[in-house]
């Protein structure tokens, strides 16, 4: 699905990224795990384009997107929800997710039912504004926006921070539903190592921006949580 070869970012002078090397298997669920400031973020928006001063390759579905606008990359397959959801707090829930409308790769005059249905809180409150949303109902309505866009691969950036745990537990589904039932290949950013585990196929770790240790979530050990997770 995604090759990721010899990637480097940086910032000026600051080399932020080095040399990261993995795969991303199709209808996987990879998680990017690592201490805060380790370049998981960097490397999400490197891959969506967001991120200045890249070089290496970024395969997707056989095409480099290094070089590639960001803003090609949505209707390429890619979607990606931010750390911190960016909701428009003025716009309703139905608004805000026919916003995702004008870069979907297909065509659409109205939210698509299926949203709903996985969704059935955002079609309960369609009319309310996204600012009068809880925590987890906003990240419930980032991933509806984000699915308009009818993704091959999600990019989701901690989507269990600062949620109620029975919102986490259902986004997990979600997730799972996602990779099972909708081939939707997924890369998360994630800190909370029981979820990690739960929705997680494969993970990858970093620190200091190096790649450290990859595998199936099997294979990732207590060994490597003292190493390079716990705080």
């Amino acid at each position: 699905m995604l090759s990721i070869q010899k990637l480097n970012q940086y910032y000026g002078q600051s080399h932020t990224l080095w040399d990261i090397e993995f795969e991303i298997p199709r209808n996987s669920c990879t998680c990017v795990l690592g201490r805060n400031g380790v370049g998981k973020t960097t490397l999400m928006q490197s891959i969506m384009g967001l991120a200045p001063n890249v070089d290496g390759a970024l395969i997707f579905e056989g095409q480099d997107m290094v070089g590639m606008a960001a803003e090609h990359r949505a209707p390429a397959g890619i979607a990606y929800i931010p750390q911190g959801r960016q909701i428009f707090a003025q716009l309703t829930v139905e608004e805000n997710i026919r916003t995702g409308f004008f870069a979907a790769r297909k065509k659409h005059s109205v939210v698509p039912q299926e949203l709903y249905e996985l969704f059935p809180v955002l079609k309960e409150m369609r009319h309310r504004r996204g600012g009068d949303l809880s925590g987890g109902q906003q990240q419930q309505l980032a991933i509806a926006r984000a699915l308009v866009l009818e993704p091959k691969l999600l990019l989701m950036d901690e989507p269990a921070e600062g949620i109620q745990p029975t919102i986490v537990a259902e986004i997990g589904e979600v997730i799972k539903r996602l990779n099972t039932e909708k081939g939707i290949t997924v890369l998360l950013v994630e800190q909370k190592l029981p979820f990690a585990r739960k929705v997680g196929s494969h993970f990858v770790v970093l620190d200091r921006g190096r790649l450290q240790a990859q595998g199936t979530m099997t294979e990732l050990s207590d060994d490597l949580v003292h190493q390079y997770l716990n705080v």
